[in-house]
């Protein structure tokens, strides 16, 4: 087990393999690692977390700088879970976040399965809910990957 003193928080964009380990590692879906790099190219806020020199956790924010912000690519190395670096990743986020947002701007995230009560601590809400319906995503997949469309139903 690591020391969270051994971890160093960078406030900078990772690379793409780094982030694309990441993702391998705790099972989402393979992204190129092209269309990764200029992904995060975009981000507006990204911060890693690096022990020696792995990365071993991710978070990024994208959006418009002002109404509308998603958190995306949260990600924790697994047997480095549980031991606060998500949070500190997340309560990074969350003042780069409080310190652009205007009153009233739009946050959203996806949480990963039975991740919903991590997300619930900085004030997220489960939808659908009195006032919200329920969440929408579709992952787009181009036509040359799909079977006989433009787009592939979610997963």
């Amino acid at each position: 087990m690591m020391h969270v003193n051994t971890y160093e928080f960078v406030e900078n964009i990772p690379s793409a393999e780094a982030l694309a380990n990441l993702r391998k590692l705790v099972g989402w879906r393979e992204i190129d690692e092209r269309s990764m790099a200029k992904g995060l190219a975009n981000s507006l806020y990204a911060v890693f977390v690096k022990v020696e020199e792995e990365v071993i956790g991710t978070a990024r924010v994208v959006g418009d700088s002002s109404t509308c912000f998603y958190i995306q690519d949260v990600i924790v190395k697994p047997g480095c879970q549980g031991l606060g670096i998500g949070t500190t990743m997340m309560h990074k986020v969350m003042d780069f976040i409080g310190e652009n947002a205007c009153t009233g701007a739009t946050i959203g995230l996806m949480s990963a399965k039975g991740k919903e009560g991590f997300y619930e601590k900085f004030g997220f809400r489960r939808r659908p809910s009195e006032s919200f319906g329920h969440g929408m995503f579709q992952l787009w997949i181009p036509k040359k990957e799909a079977a006989g469309g433009e787009w592939s139903r979610n997963e």
